[in-house]
């Protein structure tokens, strides 16, 4: 019976440890995804978990981000991104403080988690 219950236990931490990679350490399931649209009336420095691409590296460290609801621009240090090389079509998984610069609104990464795209049928 001990031996059933491991192999159960071990199973199960093989699904849900394959379910991201991680550049970071936080799980994305107990952090409440907002959106691009309202990330940008959010006030500066606040924490913030978005969904989504990456569809344009704008160099510097600086990335196109983008969501069902607009874009917005992120700087992601390269530390966060390596070794994983993202395209377009990378699924990610951010959390980042908004930045204020006037009247645009800006995140800055402190975590990224690449997340497995959903197959087509």
């Amino acid at each position: 019976m001990k031996s059933k219950f491991l192999s159960v236990v071990a199973a199960t931490a093989v699904m849900f440890g394959a379910a991201t990679v991680n550049a970071g350490t936080a799980s994305t399931s107990d952090k409440p995804i907002s959106h691009v649209s309202a990330v940008q009336n959010m006030p500066e420095d606040t924490m913030v978990y978005i969904q989504g691409y990456l569809i344009q590296n704008l160099g510097n460290e600086m990335y196109t981000f983008q969501d069902d609801s607009g874009t917005i621009t992120v700087e992601i240090d390269d530390d966060l991104l390596a070794p994983v090389a993202t395209t377009p079509n990378t699924l990610v998984w951010i959390a980042a403080e908004v930045n204020k610069d006037g009247n645009v609104t800006s995140l800055e990464a402190e975590e990224v988690q690449f997340l497995p795209t959903q197959a087509s049928n």
